[in-house]
């Protein structure tokens, strides 16, 4: 089977399994969504698919294979801890890539480790890296033997790359329309200046939808336009804003800067030395005469 068939396979798999297991960990796990007693999309895209934890899938799959023969032979449990570190700090750093992306670039914070200690820019933090951890052992020791198998049956029913396919002519049509909507999100951001805590953002979505007993926006942001979104953002947005974005663009800074007026105000303060030093030195001939 070749690399390119596993990767998609892996990657396609991978992210509608974690968005299951997302779906189910917030309705009744997380402290704040639980508490709704509701289902909510736990991804930015529409369908049921997690990306980040698709190519997470695919980075378990090829890490689980690095052999370090002189330790595997003579201390194999520590080969398999060292193994599972690999993973975790891997799966860490694909959430950190992910995370400082959207909030550097789209200003969206899409989740929020802020609460745990130890964390860094709120987008990775020790507890959640250990959860990596575990779930990169109980790949290793339970789902990899039963991945493996899974893309063998793949490689001898090549037919079932048609459903392949499907997904991913689904999955780009919906990254193009969910990007379309956080293009939208990221430009209302700038304008308030803001950085957008993504859950909260969708959370408020179901709140208006449920009032307006509005069910069909309840997974997506489809029916809400830039006017609706400004609508949002005028009234709502602190129930979903996170923090100011630190640093403006400079240029924005020197737009504002009346360079003229800043030069005039120089000259006038050397004329005024001038005077002063002219003064001066009258007064010290008069002192001498």
């Amino acid at each position: 089977m070749n690399h390119l068939l596993i990767v998609m396979t892996l990657f396609a798999g991978g992210s509608m399994l974690g968005w299951v297991i997302e779906l189910f960990f917030r309705r009744y796990l997380d402290p704040v969504e639980r508490l709704k007693k509701r289902f909510s999309n736990p991804g930015f895209l529409v369908g049921p698919c997690l990306p980040i934890y698709g190519t997470g899938l695919v980075a378990l799959y090829f890490l689980a294979q690095i052999r370090i023969p002189a330790l595997e032979a003579s201390h194999p449990i520590i080969h398999k801890l060292v193994v599972f570190l690999l993973m975790a700090l891997f799966m860490t750093l694909i959430e950190f890539v992910t995370g400082m992306i959207f909030i550097v670039h789209m200003h969206l914070e899409l989740w929020d480790y802020t609460p745990y200690w130890g964390n860094i820019k709120g987008v990775i933090c020790p507890l959640f890296s250990c959860f990596w951890y575990a779930l990169a052992a109980f790949y290793y020791m339970v789902m990899h033997p039963r991945v493996e198998a899974i893309l063998q049956w793949i490689s001898r029913n090549l037919t079932f790359s048609f459903f392949i396919g499907f997904f991913y002519g689904i999955f780009v049509l919906d990254i193009i329309y969910s990007f379309n909507v956080v293009v939208r999100i990221k430009k209302l951001a700038e304008e308030y200046n803001i950085v957008v805590r993504y859950r909260a953002l969708r959370s408020k979505v179901q709140d208006l939808a449920e009032d307006a007993k509005d069910r069909s926006a309840a997974f997506m942001l489809s029916k809400f336009t830039t006017n609706s979104l400004r609508s949002m953002f005028a009234n709502y947005r602190e129930n979903f804003s996170v923090k100011r974005i630190m640093m403006a663009p400079i240029k924005a800074v020197a737009d504002k800067v009346d360079v003229t007026e800043i030069k005039d105000k120089i000259s006038d303060i050397r004329g005024r030395r001038e005077i002063i030093k002219d003064s001066d030195e009258e007064a010290s001939v008069e002192n001498d005469e």
